[in-house]
């Protein structure tokens, strides 16, 4: 059981008196739009050659002629029988890899050419892979080209996965541009709203810095769903510290809430002690409320008399009636004679366990 309640974890009580797998719908009507500029050629259907690695996953031959009649022959690499050789392995995730590793060692004419070839395949799983990886590597090197053609498709078809994938793709060298695309392109609020959030994720990835100054200039703080909860919850997986310490710093809002609340939830589900130190230590005020409030629900799902410790040292009243409902919740669903027994024992004034009783009888969720 973590327990990173403010009496275990040796704080005095002075101190202590202060919560984009992108499903991808590529079996679009290619024939429908304009594919990139590159000769089609004939394409054969043999089956591609294969060995097996000593794990027993398919490893394609390696095709090492470079006379193809077909429309990768001359100087091109990434043949049209090595296309096929991949598309052909049965292990998900070995084709990936190995199709990501190929298009790599592509130029821009042999990554326009894959996806004619893919464009030909039959719709499936194969094609859509195909199509997904091929539309990522060309928006790596040419982002606004290859984001118009998706948003061809878009127009042709309604389908949103090759707009995603390229914005992806532009987004891991340049997320600034490929967030003004996506903002000058004519989708509906909630699509966008939707692929933003995907794209600020994707940059808080690489430089999270970055991210989160984009996510201050375009906040929107009266929802809970804003872009710096966005960069909170990505950047605390791996520097949790430095991401409360951002979330903890910005003005008030809701999204602001939000964003100490991913941060601190993820902070404990790695190291329970080491984010309940930091916050025990952390001056009274909002943001430090909304902290111990998180870490109120956190312990309160393993152990709710913990949990409600944490509930004592939030200095605003409503958001202290928040965390005590949220520390003992979960047992009050099962036994709620159990739960009011709890909250009896929890040193919180008579008064404000009523509060917390009446919101848990309520009709409503306990965070309202």
């Amino acid at each position: 059981m973590k327990d990173a309640s403010p009496s275990r974890i040796g704080f005095p009580p002075a101190v202590l008196w202060s919560g984009a797998a992108l499903i991808l719908l590529l079996g679009f009507g290619v024939g429908r739009v304009t594919a990139p500029q590159a000769d089609r050629g004939n394409l054969s259907r043999g089956m591609a050659g294969k060995i097996l690695d000593p794990d027993g996953d398919e490893v394609p031959l390696v095709d090492t002629s470079r006379g193809s009649s077909s429309q990768f022959s001359g100087e091109s690499t990434l043949t049209e029988q090595r296309l096929q050789q991949l598309s052909a392995m049965t292990n998900p995730r070995l084709r990936e890899r190995s199709m990501e590793d190929a298009l790599a060692h592509a130029n821009l004419d042999e990554v326009k050419r894959a996806l004619k070839w893919a464009e030909s395949l039959p719709d499936g799983p194969g094609k859509k892979a195909a199509m997904a990886d091929i539309l990522e590597r060309w928006a790596q090197m040419d982002g606004s080209g290859a984001a118009d053609y998706a948003a061809q498709l878009y127009d042709a078809t309604g389908n949103a996965g090759p707009l995603r994938e390229a914005l992806q793709g532009w987004a891991q060298v340049n997320p600034g541009a490929a967030l003004q695309k996506l903002q000058s392109l004519g989708l509906s609020d909630g699509l966008k709203a939707d692929i933003r959030t995907d794209l600020v994720a994707q940059w808080t990835e690489q430089n999270p810095q970055g991210a989160a100054a984009f996510a201050v200039n375009n906040r929107d703080t009266g929802s809970w769903m804003g872009l710096v909860a966005t960069v909170a919850n990505e950047w605390s997986k791996e520097d949790p510290k430095m991401a409360v310490n951002w979330a903890g710093s910005l003005p008030a809002g809701l999204d602001q809430m939000h964003a100490i609340n991913a941060a601190i939830s993820n902070w404990f589900q790695s190291n329970p002690s080491e984010v309940g130190a930091y916050v025990a230590s952390q001056p009274l005020g909002p943001s430090r409320d909304t902290m111990a409030l998180t870490l109120a629900r956190q312990i309160g799902q393993e152990d709710p008399a913990s949990g409600l410790k944490w509930a004592v040292t939030v200095s605003d009243p409503k958001t202290q009636e928040k965390a005590a409902a949220g520390a003992i919740v979960d047992v009050y669903r099962k036994d709620p004679q159990e739960a009011l027994q709890i909250l009896g024992g929890s040193g919180l004034p008579k008064p404000m366990q009523d509060l917390v009783a009446a919101r848990l009888q309520g009709s409503g969720p306990w965070w309202r």
